[in-house]
């Protein structure tokens, strides 16, 4: 079959997505050696396929079995599950600097601008807590901090931003979410790299998980839509976990304030700004996005 046969039948899509659901779902049911097997191969195809079809949706999906083989391969360092997020996610740096040197995907389509950066960040720290306080409710964890040091709190801080929140929202918005939208179109293309993103959360093994972080992602893509802000949506995914694993458990009655008083704090900056889109132009940027073809 012809590249361009692989294209048209969507089936340079529909393989390795498949195949990153199929691994996911073994490694849900306690299947890990088979979920790695399947990640490996798939993770060699589209190696391969990238050398001989350009195709930079390859480049896209290349990093999910990527980063699940290392998350599973990295050797433990340290008992506190605190300080082994550098060590799992620093690796996937190396593939984001080749993907941005060799210009796979703009800066601008991958969100790397500060453009915005002071006007949206009480709605990041508002989603965030939201996100973060919702995702309790499902997993109930207990801090990961055994002290409230600010030795651990920087930690913990720095880890879930920079780390977490960079390589995650790097993968999942502004590659997969924007490679998703060319070909399937902006609806279609945010609820699939939802989805995924749910999947990739198999580890835990709850159903309400799955379903939970792909509606969490559905509000990450949408806050990625209106800033196309990496820091932005990074700072959202960090404050999530930091309220999930450290905020939450410790002080649950605080989360009611902090994300009414960050939405008020946006909503009044944008009224006064006069930054509140209308309903004819949501619109006419909705259609825009509609337009647009791989």
């Amino acid at each position: 079959m012809k590249p361009q046969d692989l294209s048209r039948y969507n089936l340079d899509l529909a393989i390795p997505t498949s195949l990153i659901i199929l691994a996911e779902l073994l490694i849900f049911f306690n299947h890990m050696k088979a979920g790695v097997v399947v990640h490996a191969f798939n993770l060699s195809l589209l190696i391969l396929s990238s050398i001989y079809i350009e195709n930079r949706l390859y480049t896209a999906l290349m990093l999910l079995p990527l980063f699940r083989l290392l998350n599973v391969a990295m050797p433990v360092f340290f008992n506190l599950t605190l300080y082994t997020y550098p060590f799992v996610y620093a690796p996937m740096f190396l593939p984001i600097y080749l993907i941005m040197k060799e210009k796979i995907f703009s800066p601008s389509e991958a969100g790397m601008t500060l453009k915005g950066f002071w006007f949206y960040l009480p709605l990041a720290l508002a989603v965030g807590f939201a996100v973060g306080w919702g995702e309790y409710q499902v997993l109930l964890p207990g801090a990961i901090m055994p002290t409230f040091s600010l030795e651990h709190i920087l930690t913990l801080t720095l880890s879930m931003i920079i780390f977490v929140g960079i390589v995650e929202e790097f993968v999942f918005r502004s590659t997969l979410q924007t490679v998703m939208e060319e070909r399937l179109g902006p609806a279609a293309g945010l609820l699939s790299s939802s989805l995924i993103f749910g999947f990739m959360h198999s580890g835990y093994h709850l159903p309400l998980e799955l379903l939970y972080v792909s509606l969490a992602g559905i509000a990450f893509g949408v806050l990625f839509w209106i800033t196309r802000s990496l820091p932005i949506i990074s700072l959202a995914h960090g404050v999530t976990n930091i309220a999930l694993f450290m905020l939450v458990p410790s002080f649950p009655e605080t989360m009611v304030y902090l994300i009414a008083a960050f939405s008020l704090l946006f909503l009044a900056a944008a009224y006064l700004g006069k930054k509140l889109p209308s309903k004819a132009a949501i619109d006419r940027w909705f259609r825009g996005k509609l337009q647009t073809k791989y």
